[in-house]
């Protein structure tokens, strides 16, 4: 049972908290405490309860049993709109953004500033918004439509949103998954502003060295229990794992192949459009390659040109030495080449559809018979990925958006495994899952380029450069600054690479 460690009134708590749902104990008895002017991080496996937890805090669910006490007063909001007007904001891992609206109508949405005949004030409704983005350094026009702005921006906007509320509890859930290292710099100085304002700040991530570095309190939940709450001095990232899942974990990425086969099995030339210059590079048998540097650098145009998606002109592709067209997804598709997006919920999945219709989606045309679908030889094939996978549901029939984060990546992987590609290309593959996720969608990396399966991903988190890939292309502003393999995958090349990659390639340093 978690402890105050504040002489004061907590500024929420919660006690013997339980939450249900067909099937599923989602919090079972936890106890919870968000103090002022603290930093208290919530780490678990996806499916340990931490969302469902704070879900229960801001209203979004009832709670079966258990009390909250908002500053010693009990509270059950009835919505997220009562816990909202009561000083609760939560930033959430699946923004809620209107993208064909303003950023500064998104960031005033429901809280309408009004003159006195009652009309909407925009002049001052965008004022506010211009000065809640330069207070947490972003330099965004609030006129902008939010369709026109990366992932990481529209993050900074989902959290402007919720401090134009003025809340005294700030829940962040994944806040990081979008950002780049430096961006998360910036949001970390921002976050310690609010704590030294007074605000009570919860933290989700599954970036456990980001927990560590920006908590003060850090709470463990394991199967919808609360495992062990102490100070952050207690952990480190070991310690952490071990209470997350159970067990120590000595090795984090598999083990990499010993030879690369010498055989080209996948080749690539293009013009990336933001910078007019020629990319080209090729992959061996056996081999994972690597796509990083700084976010927005052209990473992303390069590889959805490869699925038909644009972003490099003069495209020239090859599969086992055989030309390939690829003029739009159809192409792609049926040329066996799949793509793994970075915005899973828009991009990669029908929410609304079950397990079994999302897992299909990609391959319905195999499994029919003068245009009757074969649904026994269908489930056949959606049971043996959700089993292969360890996709934890009740059922195939089950809807997709009720699965948690690291469920949700499985099941854009197992769409395409289905598809028995030739070409995968992972983009941010295990953003927003856990580390036990990770280490499986690790290991279906290595299996899959140990079959042969050409395997490019492109990843912002570094140590996943350098764990799982034998080669590591760098880009930066459209360029490809540089191609590390072996022992030259290391943080400082890639760092200088990501850095200063266009004053190397001009001194003539590859």
């Amino acid at each position: 049972m978690e402890k105050t460690t504040s002489t004061e009134v907590p500024l929420a708590e919660m006690k013997e908290i339980v939450k249900s749902f067909p099937g599923t104990l989602a919090v079972d008895k936890v106890d919870f405490v968000c103090n002022k002017g603290e930093i208290k991080g919530l780490v678990g496996e996806n499916g340990a309860g931490k969302s469902t937890l704070i879900k229960v805090l801001a209203g979004i669910y009832p709670p079966d049993s258990g009390t909250i006490f908002r500053k010693g007063v009990k509270k059950r909001y009835r919505n997220y709109s009562e816990a909202r007007k009561d000083g609760i904001g939560v930033v959430y891992q699946n923004l809620s953004l209107l993208t064909e609206l303003s950023v500064a109508e998104n960031i005033y949405m429901g809280i309408w500033l009004k003159n006195r005949s009652g009309s909407i004030n925009w002049y001052e409704i965008r004022k506010r918004s211009k000065k809640i983005l330069d207070e947490i350094g972003v330099d965004i026009d609030p006129n902008e439509l939010v369709s026109t702005l990366p992932m990481a921006l529209r993050q900074m906007v989902e959290i402007a949103k919720v401090l134009a509320q003025n809340p005294e509890i700030i829940i962040f859930d994944e806040p990081t998954a979008p950002l780049s290292k430096e961006e998360v710099v910036e949001l970390f100085k921002m976050l310690a502003d609010l704590k030294d304002q007074g605000k009570g700040i919860i933290f989700i991530s599954h970036r456990l060295e980001e927990v560590l570095e920006i908590a003060d309190i850090i709470t463990v939940m394991k199967d919808g229990q609360e495992v062990i709450t102490e100070k952050t001095s207690f952990f480190n990232e070991d310690r952490l794992i071990s209470s997350m899942v159970g067990r120590e974990f000595s090795e984090i990425f598999p083990a990499k192949s010993k030879e690369v086969k010498e055989e080209e099995i996948f080749s690539f030339e293009g013009v990336v459009k933001t910078s007019n210059k020629k990319v080209a590079f090729s992959l061996s048998k056996g081999e994972v390659l690597g796509v990083g540097g700084l976010q927005g650098q052209g990473q992303i145009d390069l590889l959805e040109s490869m699925f038909g998606l644009g972003g490099c002109e003069d495209l020239r592709i090859k599969i086992l030495g055989k030309d390939v067209r690829v003029r739009d997804p159809f192409h792609a598709m049926n040329s066996g080449i799949s793509l793994i997006p970075e915005n899973r919920n828009e991009e990669g999945l029908f929410l609304i559809l079950s397990v079994g219709e999302n897992l299909v989606a990609s391959t319905i045309d195999k499994r029919q018979t003068l245009g009757v679908i074969q649904k026994g030889k269908e489930n056949g094939v959606v049971e043996d990925i959700v089993e292969r996978l360890s996709i934890r549901i009740k059922s195939i029939n089950q809807e997709a958006e009720s699965l948690s984060g690291g469920n949700l990546q499985k099941l854009v992987l197992g769409k395409w495994l289905i598809s028995d590609p030739r070409v995968i290309i992972m983009l941010e593959p295990t953003k927003g899952v856990d580390v036990a996720t990770k280490q499986q969608i690790y290991r279906l990396i290595r299996e899959l380029a140990d079959n042969n399966v050409a395997v490019i991903v492109y990843t912002s988190d570094m140590l996943e450069l350098i764990g799982v890939c034998d080669r590591v292309l760098i880009m930066n502003h459209g360029f490809l600054t540089a191609i590390l393999k072996g022992d030259d995958i290391t943080e400082e090349n890639i760092m200088k690479a990501s850095v200063r990659g266009i004053d190397m390639l001009e001194a003539g340093v590859q």
